[in-house]
């Protein structure tokens, strides 16, 4: 039987552990209710450009008009190197982020590396996209990889459009004949330049469906 010292003592814990309680019930429900919130999440793989982040977070929202939030960054992918070639593999880069179990309640996932991309079958590739994610490259993007002096708002652009062309696959869109439309297929960087960031009005109405 507590003696009366134990029962005050007891009588004093009680509301700190009811508040604990409820603080942690109170924490899990937040966490569920920002990931049912954020639709998109942006992912960095290796390190890349902060302002870059930023850009995606905020544009991807008008865009879609979803909730975007950056989550946490994966590592270099060393592994995904092909030493012959000097390129990163694309599709190698992609799996690692569909595997990654942390990236899975969201809606869709666009990682984002500041290395040169490739699939065995082309040159390169400004990204690539699968039903659930797609990677973008910032490399091409850049003037300076083309020995062109810096252009900070034609780089956002760049980086806008090939964004909302990979994400554009990942909600079901093909590649479209329209030149001046986001899903045409570049070839080139004067071709994402041509096209810019806009959707034709045949994707944008295929795009609304699958919202």
């Amino acid at each position: 039987m507590a003696t009366p010292s134990e029962r005050i003592s007891l009588t004093m814990m009680l509301p700190a552990f009811i508040l604990s309680l409820s603080l942690l019930f109170s924490t899990e429900l937040f966490a569920t209710e920002s990931i049912e919130e954020t639709k998109i999440i942006l992912v960095a793989v290796g390190e890349v450009d902060r302002k870059v982040m930023d850009w995606l977070k905020n544009d991807r929202a008008r865009v879609f008009n979803k909730q975007v939030s950056a989550g946490k960054g994966m590592p270099e992918p060393d592994h995904t190197f092909d030493r012959k070639r000097k390129q990163y593999s694309s599709t190698a880069v992609l799996n690692a982020i569909v595997k990654q179990k942390d990236y899975m309640p969201y809606e869709k996932i666009l990682g984002i590396v500041d290395h040169d991309l490739f699939v065995p079958e082309l040159n390169f590739v400004f990204g690539q996209a699968s039903p659930k994610a797609a990677v973008i490259s910032l490399t091409r993007l850049r003037q300076t990889f083309y020995h062109l002096p810096e252009d900070s708002n034609l780089f956002h652009q760049r980086v806008l459009g090939e964004a909302v062309h990979e994400l554009g696959h990942t909600y079901g869109l093909q590649h479209c004949g329209n030149p001046q439309c986001v899903m045409f297929f570049s070839n080139s960087i004067m071709e994402t330049d041509r096209k810019g960031p806009e959707f034709c009005k045949k994707c944008k109405s295929l795009l609304l469906l699958s919202l």
